[in-house]
């Protein structure tokens, strides 16, 4: 089992959605831990209709666990009702504060990618956020980060700035970085996925899946982004 921390203080519930989606096409069981502040997963996620309690429910062949304090919460749910967590072969956590990534962080994470905006207050919750990494990953030479950056947001001078407020934190940036576009299309798409309660990744742009099978190679590491579009745009939702 792979845990996979999307880490940032910004709205990306969509894309963890989308994500989970392309891991689930390519055969490999998934299941989304809401760790936001927020929980706006309750809301978005169709079959999630008894807002209030926490627990694990499926929609589109994806588990989503919302409303949980931590990640043993979780853990603890699912033995109560007779399920192995450790027979996921994905576990993505969307965390977006330093208190998030404390209690979801304890069954570790393999691969962390670091999504960004150039608001000040983003710039300044995010550093909050690789301030915790690091005290947490204290044992680490470097704190190894992948990020993701919305290209109609962040200017390079944007970002530059941001390495430089982390950089006492020792970060380590894992190539390659990925770019989100900001497309009316993509916003579209979200919003009928939230709707219809299918998710169908092909009516997105030619960015935003070029971008997202990228990741889901980089994750699934036996696979490429050719085998995975290949994937995506055989599929029959």
């Amino acid at each position: 089992m792979q845990v996979v921390g999307l880490v940032g203080y910004m709205d990306k519930y969509d894309f963890a959605i989308n994500l989970a989606r392309t891991i689930n096409i390519m055969d490999k069981s998934v299941l989304v831990v809401d760790a936001t502040l927020d929980q706006k997963l309750k809301y978005v996620v169709p079959a999630l209709d008894n807002i209030g309690r926490s627990y694990v429910t499926q929609y589109n062949n994806i588990d989503f666990a919302v409303g949980f304090n931590s990640m043993h919460d979780v853990e603890n749910y699912m033995i109560e009702q007779g399920i192995n967590i450790n027979l996921y072969d994905h576990i993505l956590i969307d965390i977006d504060s330093p208190k998030g990534y404390e209690l979801f962080r304890t069954r570790g994470i393999n691969k962390t990618y670091l999504f960004l905006d150039t608001s000040v207050l983003s710039i300044a919750k995010n550093k909050e956020l690789v301030k915790a990494m690091r005290v947490y990953n204290q044992e680490e030479e470097n704190l190894e980060l992948t990020k993701v950056w919305f290209k109609a947001y962040l200017s390079r001078a944007s970002e530059n700035y941001f390495d430089t407020q982390i950089k006492e934190y020792n970060v380590k940036w894992v190539e390659p970085e990925y770019e989100i576009p900001n497309d009316d299309r993509d916003r579209i798409e979200n919003i009928d996925s939230q709707l219809s309660g299918i998710i169908d990744i092909k009516k997105h742009s030619k960015m935003y899946i070029s971008t997202i099978a990228d990741i889901t190679a980089e994750i699934l590491e036996d696979s490429t982004s050719k085998l995975v579009l290949n994937k995506i745009k055989r599929r029959r939702d």
